[in-house]
């Protein structure tokens, strides 16, 4: 169990980060006899699991909606199956946005440049990369 400095400085985030999401809902930490908040194992994997979330540039709210998703996964009933789809398909709507914002990037680049590119790509970041052109083409 952490402390909130502590899952802060572990999670490299602020302590008010982490005061927001527990105001959202998004962490439930257990109050100490003396008022302290712990943070346990399941906040840690909320929070890489936001970070992973705002690095595909979802707005918090989607966020806190997928990770509910997460959550409540032993209650799967149609309902929950169709919301998840919601959030899969809102998320591949930002990757889309995100692939069209690069498209004119890329279009500038010139053959060098665009090799020199996709050599710093990892074999399933070139896998993904070819997927998404061709779903989105």
């Amino acid at each position: 169990m952490y402390r909130i400095g502590e899952i802060a400085k572990l999670m490299n985030i602020s302590k008010r980060t982490i005061d927001y999401y527990t105001q959202m809902g998004l962490l439930n930490p257990i109050r100490t006899d003396s008022n302290y908040r712990l943070y346990g194992q399941e906040s840690i994997q909320i929070l890489e699991l936001v970070e992973h979330y705002k690095n595909l540039k979802m707005p918090l709210e989607e966020i806190k909606s997928s990770i509910e998703m997460i959550q409540s996964e032993n209650r799967i009933d149609k309902q929950k199956v169709e919301q998840h789809f919601e959030q899969i398909a809102l998320i591949m709507e930002h990757l889309k946005e995100e692939l069209m914002a690069m498209e004119p990037i890329l279009q500038k680049l010139n053959k060098q440049q665009k090799e020199l590119l996709v050599s710093k790509l990892s074999p399933k970041g070139i896998k993904l990369a070819q997927t998404l052109y061709l779903l989105f083409k």
